[in-house]
């Protein structure tokens, strides 16, 4: 396997995790939800998925998962409009620069 496709494949996996762990979150605090209808794209917020007294605690997780805290000045309007958002606003940099160094 070549050192491009090892790093590719590192960083979907290491992406597939966080969306995983962003979905279960989602999932846990909305019991009457099915969760197989829950993909990256469904609105979190338009929908009541995600409220604002549930953003702190999702602030909490990122940063877990990203094992860095958020820059608060980094927030920007439509951050956590659904889970690809949220990966892109503040996983994007972590899955490309750990090139598959993440398990």
């Amino acid at each position: 396997m070549s050192q491009h496709t090892e790093r590719t494949s590192g960083r979907q996996r290491w992406s597939a995790d966080v969306r995983a762990a962003l979905r279960e979150w989602v999932a846990a605090r909305n019991p009457d939800l099915d969760p197989a209808t829950l993909t990256d794209q469904t609105p979190l917020i338009s929908t009541r998925l995600v409220t604002s007294l549930h953003v702190v605690e999702l602030l909490l997780l990122i940063e877990e998962l990203r094992s860095a805290p958020v820059d608060p000045r980094s927030l920007a309007p439509g951050a956590f409009a659904d889970i690809d958002t949220i990966v892109r606003a503040f996983f994007a940099q972590d899955i490309d620069a750990t090139a598959g160094v993440r398990s």
